[in-house]
């Protein structure tokens, strides 16, 4: 079966370039251009893995990442934010925080192995 993997971003070029990255592999892309309704996607969805931008069009991803984590079905479900602030990249490991962090612009091998690794766990 393959991995099924949910991007958000409001961004519609960073996630059709998203996209494009992660095309190559054996992976179900669906990709989402706002936050509203993020969670009920993602409860429907259940996917393997789930890259998010931190700000998307007025909802804030740090705060649907806590909501997966304090989920007791999705909890368990990798979360990789990406994001043009750095410092959230400090959340990582934190109890409610993120798997992974990739800062924008972001390299395309982190971006590769990153997912790689995530879904690997």
């Amino acid at each position: 079966m393959n991995k099924k993997i949910l991007i958000f971003d409001d961004d519609q070029e960073v996630l059709t370039a998203l996209e494009s990255l992660l095309d190559f592999a054996d992976w179900d892309l669906l990709t989402f251009s706002t936050g509203k309704n993020a969670l009920l996607q993602i409860q429907r969805e259940k996917p393997d893995l789930i890259l998010m931008d931190v700000e998307l069009d007025g909802f804030d991803g740090r705060q649907i990442c806590r909501s997966i984590k304090e989920d007791r079905l999705l909890q368990n479900t990798p979360i990789i934010l990406i994001s043009g602030q750095m410092h959230t990249e400090t959340m990582v490991g934190t109890e409610f925080g993120p798997d992974d962090f990739l800062p924008k612009p972001f390299n395309i091998g982190e971006l590769i192995d990153k997912v790689y690794f995530q879904l690997a766990s």
